[in-house]
């Protein structure tokens, strides 16, 4: 501990023999120089700080990767052009009409499905002379059903279910040789 002493002691007497006699001056330059090792650190530390703030609070999505992309399903080209619902999003309960191209004959008979299985969720009969368009589920034995086909020309108008979850549908001709679909998109 005496070493460490004399070691100072030496130091300060250097420091006093350089200023010229003049303690006060050399006490002056070491505190100034302290406070700027301080102030220069503190700054870098807040610096640090800042930069890990940031990068905790903010979402970094940027690793050379693509964001994802939901998919929407596509319609199978063959029935390009075949049906044309208006309107093509709708809310569950409400009325949508469906177009053919000219000479398209159609029965009264739809069905909702998967847009990607194809397996049918709905069943949809149009309404005609007066009468309100109905849906059934598929799993409900009692529901209305297009059992005989008649075949019509022109539009339809069908309703969307009650119970249709938001979502994209495949909507096509029920009973009828040459299919149509399109794809509808219900949204509350």
């Amino acid at each position: 501990m005496s070493d460490l002493k004399n070691d100072l002691q030496t130091i300060a007497d250097r420091h006093a023999q350089q200023s010229g006699g003049d303690f006060d001056a050399v006490l002056r330059t070491a505190t100034s120089r302290r406070r700027r090792r301080v102030a220069g650190l503190s700054a870098v530390a807040c610096a640090v700080l800042a930069v890990g703030a940031i990068a905790t609070l903010s979402p970094w999505q940027n690793d050379g990767a693509p964001a994802p992309v939901a998919s929407k399903p596509t319609l199978d080209p063959k029935y390009a052009g075949t049906m044309t619902i208006t309107p093509a999003t709708a809310a569950p309960g409400k009325e949508i009409d469906l177009t053919f191209p000219e000479g398209y004959s159609r029965g009264v008979g739809f069905t909702i499905g998967d847009p990607v299985g194809g397996s049918v969720q709905y069943y949809l009969i149009a309404g005609r002379k007066g009468s309100k368009p109905a849906w059934s589920s598929a799993t409900d034995p009692n529901g209305p059903r297009a059992v005989i086909e008649v075949a019509l020309s022109g539009p339809a108008r069908v309703v969307v279910p009650d119970t249709a979850a938001d979502g994209s549908y495949l909507l096509c001709t029920d009973n009828v040789s040459d299919k149509a679909c399109a794809l509808l998109t219900v949204a509350r």
